[in-house]
């Protein structure tokens, strides 16, 4: 693990669903043990690891989090890193925030264990509030381009003509919530010794990747997510020199997936059944996702679109649906085996870039140590 203060990157490389969640909180927990590993609890008390999760985007993308007592936490405004205790949750600028949806989460958090919530989570005053009136002008689009419907085009719409309403003027929000201001925000990133920025959709959904108009309102990259996070990744008050700092976790899957309905082109299109796996519903609408083949084009254009080698790593995930013998492994050991590893090193050559974090189940994986 590099000793410098890293600044990572979450992002999809394919049309969504690809367990962005489960990467963040796996780099989240790794980050956070390489730093205590050689030091004495002692120290540790006096010198804590700070640790900044940053959401951005909207409501209209669920990220799922397994907790340590195993309860599962499908979050769609507030940062996985709820479940990594003393992870400190910002939900950034370029957000949109349903207000019902985030007092839903926080209820759900607090039953889960998480009542220290109050003190961790953090709002810009800049981010977008969400209203009935932008849900209701989204009204038919999921079936005309698989839209989730959940009204954040309008709200961007309607930002850019500068009439949308900002968190700073919800009262009810600065009351219950620790809010940062633009002018605090440069000082609050900077402090932490690690920030985690939590993407949202996929690179093939983003506004300009080719497949206009089955596509999200924004683009979906890692330069996105730090422009609607607020931060310079050439910040040297940060302590970011240069992009030696900075790793953008491209997250894929090996069966991609998108929306039910009228959601765009897919390759090799097949079924979960056909598959030999469970159907899979999305977390935000509940439908049963379209399933397709391995696609090195749209990798490689994900991969290419994030920066590169070296500054990409790979996310694999889900590869117990490939190997079903590995489901569960949490022990890069279980990869020593012929198939698997012909089948990770044909990943990496299509990709151009090397496997950083593998997942195996729902919360099993591992982030490879020359991260």
């Amino acid at each position: 693990m590099s000793t410098s203060k890293p600044l990572d990157v979450v992002v999809g490389g394919q049309f969504g669903s690809e367990a962005k969640g489960h990467v963040t909180h796996r780099l989240l927990r790794a980050r956070r043990d390489a730093y205590t590993k050689d030091y004495t609890p002692e120290w540790i008390r006096r010198n804590p690891f700070r640790q900044l999760n940053i959401r951005v985007a909207g409501p209209n993308a669920g990220h799922t989090v397994i907790t340590d007592s195993g309860v599962a936490l499908p979050l769609r405004t507030i940062p996985v890193g709820v479940a990594t205790p003393g992870t400190i949750l910002y939900l950034a600028p370029g957000s949109e925030i349903d207000p019902d949806v985030l007092w839903r989460e926080v209820a759900m958090c607090e039953n889960a264990g998480f009542t220290d919530l109050w003190q961790r989570l953090y709002i810009s005053t800049q981010a977008t509030m969400l209203t009935k009136e932008h849900i209701f002008a989204e009204i038919g689009m999921h079936e005309e381009i698989g839209s989730t419907g959940k009204g954040i085009g309008a709200a961007r719409a309607e930002r850019l003509m500068r009439r949308a309403p900002l968190v700073e003027q919800y009262g009810d929000l600065h009351g219950w919530f620790n809010v940062v201001t633009p002018e605090q925000h440069p000082e609050f990133v900077r402090q932490f010794d690690h920030v985690v920025v939590e993407g949202t959709q996929g690179y093939g959904l983003g506004l300009h990747a080719g497949f206009y108009p089955y596509c999200t309102s924004s683009d979906c990259r890692a330069i996105d997510f730090l422009a609607m996070a607020g931060i310079n990744p050439w910040d040297r008050q940060y302590g970011l020199a240069s992009y030696t700092n900075l790793e953008v976790f491209v997250t894929l899957r090996p069966y991609p997936i998108r929306v039910a309905g009228n959601s765009g082109p897919l390759l090799g299109e097949t079924t979960w059944e056909a598959l030999g796996l469970p159907e899979e519903k999305t977390t935000v609408t509940q439908k049963t996702r379209r399933v397709g083949a391995w696609d090195p084009q749209l990798a490689k254009a994900a991969v290419e679109a994030n920066g590169g080698h070296p500054v990409v790593r790979l996310a694999l995930t889900m590869l117990d649906q490939v190997f079903p013998k590995i489901a569960g492994e949490t022990n890069e050991e279980a990869l020593l085996d012929d198939d698997v590893e012909d089948y990770l090193a044909a990943i990496e050559r299509d990709c151009g870039a090397t496997i950083g974090v593998i997942t195996t189940g729902p919360n099993t994986g591992w982030v490879y140590s020359d991260v």
